[in-house]
């Protein structure tokens, strides 16, 4: 392992645990057993360190393009195989495998101090090809754009940060797994044809 990808596991380790704003350069030198200024030899700064820690764990899922595939493919086979094929569940399985990301993300939430953003030409595809849906009819127009995707992702964010919660409110009928599918089956149903258009 590199001494940079060192530095990054260590980083994440503390980010997790402690969030941004209580974690440290220092605490992050100790867990990766580096001098601090080799750090700063790798990341100008912590928010830099974050940025990275975050980017990594995002382009290992290559999540990215498959949000863009995912778009495309809709504009290529229709909704209705999207959603057989269950391709719109990108996002909520990429925070089911990344327990890490869902930790960072209740962080930022708790902290208000920063933000994680896609890369501008990522955005920028997806909300594109939203629009072009739109202008074919197949997702409807009244809505911005960028909405479609605000909802869906602050919906599966919520799952995962209040499951516990939500499925000790049920008792034992189901555990968190079997709550997870029926989850993001009802998401998608009720989302997906909340979007639909008149195609």
């Amino acid at each position: 392992m590199s001494t940079r990808d060192n530095i990054l596991d260590a980083a994440e380790e503390i980010f997790v645990s402690s969030g941004f704003s209580g974690s440290s350069m220092k605490s992050i030198a100790e867990k990766a057993t580096v001098a601090k200024s080799l750090i700063y030899h790798y990341f100008a700064s912590k928010r830099e360190l974050w940025d990275e820690v975050i980017h990594r764990r995002i382009s290992n899922a290559s999540l990215p393009d498959r949000m863009i595939e995912l778009v495309s493919s809709i504009l290529s086979d229709g909704l209705d195989v999207v959603r057989k094929k269950k391709d719109h569940t990108t996002y909520f399985e990429f925070l089911k495998d990344n327990p890490q990301f869902v930790r960072m993300l209740a962080w930022l939430n708790a902290e208000q101090s920063l933000w994680i953003c896609p890369p501008p030409e990522v955005r920028t595809e997806v909300i594109n090809k939203l629009k072009e849906l739109q202008e074919k009819g197949v997702f409807r127009d009244d809505i911005d754009a960028r909405m479609f995707v605000v909802c869906f992702m602050s919906i599966c964010e919520v799952w995962f940060m209040s499951r516990s919660r939500i499925a000790a409110w049920f008792g034992e009928d189901m555990n968190e797994d079997e709550m997870s599918e029926k989850y993001i089956d009802a998401v998608g149903k009720i989302l997906l044809d909340g979007m639909a258009g008149s195609k």
